[in-house]
């Protein structure tokens, strides 16, 4: 297909945002660069999002490849694509969606060695990894560069949140009380941060989580429990968090921290915006 025809059908995929975007916001869209970092149940959908939008480039940060654990919830598997790199089938079907579109895929694990160089060169950093100690460097270096970046969660059993930073707002660390603020991540820091993730497990129970999934997790002995319509939401509400601060309309603002998109499908209001009482959020609480 040609760049004219490509052109062609890119306006018109889009042709029904018009009416709720202006074409000067969509031409933000189709220029704004998005860096998703993790390619599953919440990246993946957020993903189709921003491609569905009309965002122009995406860089997809993934190694892992599919497995059949990931059919109950990650809108990128399939059967047919069990043992297929995450990034590489996130390319195929975004192209499928847009093939204007520019991806660029890294199958690699974001590190303190290689951060700048692998989140650089966007404009909003979507943090979709499940990995808490990641988490920490890649908002470390956004903030670092001054991108802002959007941090999500989704807890069982039916829980969820988006958070937004930003050059100017509390760091991600500081929001969500982590002891490593300002720390360097020495092998005993790394251990108590991912240790938020086992007090998150048993403070699920409070909430519905099974008993002994959280007793077998903390053990080892057992994978996060997901359930399809949480990871998805929670990937919908990122996507929109990032369109929010790609097309900055003045009534239109994000979630930005400490505030925060909270996700509760089991609760009357499901989805609303939160400010902690205390000024800051007990991530094993989220």
């Amino acid at each position: 297909m040609s760049l004219i025809e490509n052109s062609q059908l890119y306006n018109n995929s889009f042709t029904r945002n018009f009416g709720i975007i202006t074409s000067k916001e969509q031409a933000k869209l189709r220029n704004a660069r998005v860096t998703v970092v993790g390619a599953g149940g919440v990246g993946g959908i957020t993903l189709i999002q921003l491609a569905r939008m009309g965002v122009g480039k995406l860089h997809v940060i993934d190694q892992d490849s599919f497995e059949e654990s990931n059919l109950n919830r990650q809108m990128l598997s399939f059967v047919s694509k069990i043992n297929s790199p995450k990034a590489e089938v996130a390319k195929e079907i975004l192209h499928d969606i847009n093939p204007e579109l520019e991806v660029k895929v890294t199958r690699e694990f974001v590190t303190e060695e290689n951060a700048h160089d692998l989140l650089g060169d966007t404009d909003v950093i979507v943090d979709a990894t499940d990995n808490l100690v990641a988490r920490v460097i890649i908002h470390r270096t956004a903030a670092d560069m001054g991108i802002p970046s959007i941090w999500i969660a989704v807890t069982p059993p039916f829980r969820g949140g988006v958070m937004c930073m930003t050059p100017d707002s509390l760091p991600y660390e500081v929001a969500m009380r982590h002891p490593s603020y300002k720390q360097p991540l020495t092998p005993e820091m790394r251990e108590k941060i991912s240790q938020i993730k086992d007090e998150r497990a048993k403070y699920s129970v409070s909430q519905g989580a099974l008993p002994e999934w959280a007793d077998a997790y903390v053990k080892g002995e057992a994978p996060w429990a997901v359930l399809a319509p949480v990871a998805n939401i929670v990937g919908v509400l990122a996507s929109f968090e990032a369109f929010k601060l790609i097309i900055q309309r003045p009534n239109l603002l994000p979630a930005v921290a400490p505030n925060l998109v909270k996700v509760n499908l089991a609760s009357v209001q499901m989805v609303q915006v939160e400010a902690p009482a205390e000024g800051s959020w007990d991530n094993t609480l989220l």
